[in-house]
């Protein structure tokens, strides 16, 4: 018994690892690429001017998604094949859970860390950045979650305005954590747990571990079962978003397009509902959290030109979480058994390689669309939510429109463009069906921007800052011209397997020359631009980057379907 509990623990850690170092690197770089790029364009600020704790909260809210969906997605590939081993179902639900717990205290401890080596100094922890009592609150909210989790799998509308009236009371009784004084005070770090706080969230997670356990036993048995009502109305639900009603006779569709609509079903219209709709509500309800704490009357400490950089920087953080998130289920909807070979409803369908990818990738495409339009409608919708809840006047005065659109623009821009890349560009790593390759190439990545960094700290340290700045601009160039190259060989192999129409060729040709016409254009109305060189390549880069998947993807699916 304990060498099989042992084999529970070591099967949901051992597939955590991957996306465990991909989450920390992302929370890690993230931030570090975006205070380079503000050091880039308006030079160094003071570092006494800003306050971390102003970022504690987007920063609570983005790593807790983070870690959350690293178990859940942990959790997917293992709960089936743990299930059937022969020991008890409490063992099995206990060691999920406290396995889980674990990955997420390590994560957050490991995250942390890197934040005091890279953005904090030496009284972090008593000041303005608390760990001990949000990490205690996410150990809890893991074990409640599995309760929830597997509780909903026998749903009914009352177990479900249950569960959202007690998720609604635990937030708050965090959230007034950091208000000892009450509401109408100002927000204070919860830098001290009391005694009465610790055992209170000891007894929380100890009965949502032993509801937990009843609920995983009931999934078990075979004895979770919704109730009737929720059954009704899943039924009425499914034939209302499939169309299926009797008196309207049915369309015969064409293969390619009988395929696609069987891959959005099996796969995309999940990915929407997740990496579109539950972000968005993240989105709103974090932006709403901080209008709520905006405060009119102190403009010193409630900049309103800084509230809506929240509201854009949590968006775009947001952003990047739900592409990855989409990316990992789009992913494994081409691989078949073991991911040793493409699935084989895809690779036997009478369908050449270039209507296959097509389909797919049109499928991709959307489900990318949809994603990134309902973030940046909660994006509005918080504008709106802050307007109601402050007032429309508050913005006559103090606020320049121009100034306002423009940046925005820029936000939605940055966040929509960068979700495609990092969408399109892993899943073709992805859908190549070969791991090594996907791991090879995201480790080189990762792994070479660490150690470029701490080399480059190094030197800065050491005072050779000119080595430093040479050095990187050597990586730069290394990079982009690496990028380019591998995207004009994509295009050209992708050419001559005709996997691509000429027209599809000649339109991203066509659009690539016109973005570094447009960044030409630019630079000559510029008064001062260094380094014109590099922000030509760095330019040339992004468009390929942009342009990349439409030749690539398809290469990686005739490989796969090939292999």
């Amino acid at each position: 018994m304990t060498h099989l509990l042992f084999v529970v623990t070591k099967t949901f850690t051992k597939r955590a690892w991957l996306a465990a170092v991909l989450a920390v690197s992302l929370l890690v770089l993230g931030p570090l690429s975006l205070r380079e790029l503000i050091y880039l364009l308006e030079g160094p600020t003071d570092s006494g001017s800003v306050n971390p704790f102003n970022f504690h909260f987007a920063f609570l809210a983005t790593s807790w998604v983070t870690f959350i969906a690293v178990c859940l997605q942990t959790l997917q590939g293992s709960q089936q094949m743990i299930r059937g081993l022969p020991i008890s179902s409490a063992r099995i639900a206990g060691g999920l859970m406290f396995s889980s717990v674990g990955v997420v205290v390590l994560l957050s401890l490991v995250t942390n860390g890197l934040y005091r080596l890279v953005f904090f100094d030496e009284h972090w922890l008593a000041d303005y950045w608390p760990v001990l009592g949000p990490l205690l609150f996410l150990c809890t909210l893991v074990m409640v979650g599995y309760h929830c989790f597997w509780s909903m799998h026998a749903p009914g509308f009352l177990k479900v305005a249950g569960w959202g009236m007690a998720l609604g009371l635990l937030f708050y009784w965090f959230v007034s954590r950091y208000y000892p004084h009450g509401f109408a005070k100002g927000v204070v770090p919860w830098s001290h747990v009391t005694l009465t706080e610790f055992v209170t969230l000891q007894m929380v997670s100890l009965v949502a571990w032993l509801g937990g356990v009843r609920a995983f036993s009931n999934i078990r048995n075979g004895a979770a079962m919704p109730s009737p009502q929720w059954d009704q109305t899943q039924l009425w639900w499914t034939a209302l978003i499939t169309g299926r009603i009797p008196e309207r006779m049915s369309v015969p569709l064409s293969r390619r397009m009988t395929l696609a609509r069987m891959h959005w079903s099996g796969s995309c219209q999940r990915a929407v509902i997740v990496g579109g709709i539950l972000f968005s509500v993240a989105v709103l309800i974090v932006n709403l959290a901080a209008a709520a704490m905006y405060d009119s009357s102190s403009p010193e400490l409630n900049n309103l030109l800084e509230l809506s950089e929240t509201f854009q920087i949590t968006t775009l953080v947001l952003s990047g979480i739900a592409a990855i998130g989409v990316t990992v289920m789009l992913a494994g909807s081409v691989a078949g058994t073991g991911n040793t070979e493409m699935n084989r409803c895809l690779a036997m369908t009478p369908l050449s390689d270039r209507e296959l990818s097509a389909s797919l990738f049109g499928n991709m495409w959307k489900t990318c669309l949809a994603c990134s339009v309902m973030l940046q409608l909660a994006l509005l919708f918080s504008y709106t939510g802050f307007l109601m809840i402050q007032g429309t006047e508050i913005v006559h005065s103090n606020y320049d429109m121009g100034e306002w659109l423009k940046q925005n623009l820029i936000y939605s821009s940055v966040a929509m463009i960068g979700s495609w890349i990092l969408t399109a560009n892993l899943l073709a790593l992805c859908w190549t069906g070969r791991q090594w390759v996907c791991n090879t190439i995201v480790g080189v990545v990762v792994g070479g921007s660490f150690v470029f960094k701490i080399i480059s700290q190094i030197l800065i340290s050491s005072g050779f800052n000119q080595t430093a700045q040479i050095l990187e601009k050597i990586v730069l160039l290394v990079m982009t011209l690496s990028i380019i190259s591998a995207t004009i060989g994509a295009w050209l192999d992708a050419d001559k397997r005709c996997l691509i129409r000429k027209r599809t060729r000649n339109a991203a040709l066509c659009c690539s020359i016109a973005g570094l016409v447009l960044f030409e254009t630019w630079v000559f109305r510029q008064t001062v631009v260094p380094d014109h060189w590099l922000g030509f390549l760095l330019i040339a880069a992004l468009i390929a980057l942009i342009v990349a998947p439409f030749a690539t993807i398809p290469l990686a699916l005739s490989w796969n379907r090939h292999r």
